[in-house]
């Protein structure tokens, strides 16, 4: 099925345009009910886009960079943002924006290799309690859940790290070395 015009990649592309937006109206307190409902409609647009995608015939790897990265840059910076208001703990913004800089250099090195690293079932499990906890610090929830959520977010972001250098682990000490890929033309 053919849905005409790629609707999730624009789904994805709203993300990166309200990550400002959200982020400013969670700074000033009156605004922050805004920010609330803006923030759930764009954890629920990450649910809508991927399965949209696939459902359209329009699934690419340009609208998964797309997708992934919209998430990476709304989420990093709604728990930078959260800290520095004092409603997430900065050391989840701190582990986590580490972990993404990592994979994103795992990305790179995979995609430098032209073998495409797969999705990590911890990455969407972080993803996932991260769309939680932004409204949730947003609308004042109480600090324990905030932090339980950090903490399993960043547990599951650790994980998939390792389970993304496990996967790599031959690419990245070929890369390390100095060692051409078998299909780089140098």
């Amino acid at each position: 099925m053919n849905c005409g015009i790629p609707a999730h990649n624009g789904i994805s592309a709203a993300r990166f345009v309200l990550t400002p937006v959200v982020a400013v109206l969670a700074w000033y307190a009156g605004s922050r009910p805004v920010a609330l409902v803006l923030a759930i409609i764009v954890g629920l647009s990450d649910f809508v886009d991927g399965p949209l995608a696939r459902r359209c015939g329009g699934a690419s790897p340009f609208g998964a960079l797309l997708d992934m990265t919209s998430d990476k840059v709304f989420l990093c910076t709604m728990l930078i943002v959260l800290s520095a208001l004092g409603r997430s703990p900065v050391w989840a913004a701190a582990l986590v924006g580490a972990r993404e800089l990592l994979v994103l250099f795992l990305r790179v090195v995979s995609a430098w290799r032209r073998r495409p690293l797969p999705i990590a079932v911890f990455g969407k499990l972080k993803t996932f309690m991260l769309y939680l906890l932004v409204p949730l610090a947003l609308a004042d929830a109480p600090w324990q859940a905030v932090w339980f959520l950090a903490f399993a977010a960043t547990v599951s972001a650790c994980g998939s790290l390792v389970e993304y250098i496990v996967k790599m682990r031959q690419d990245l000490a070929e890369e390390l070395s100095g060692k051409p890929a078998p299909d780089r033309v140098l």
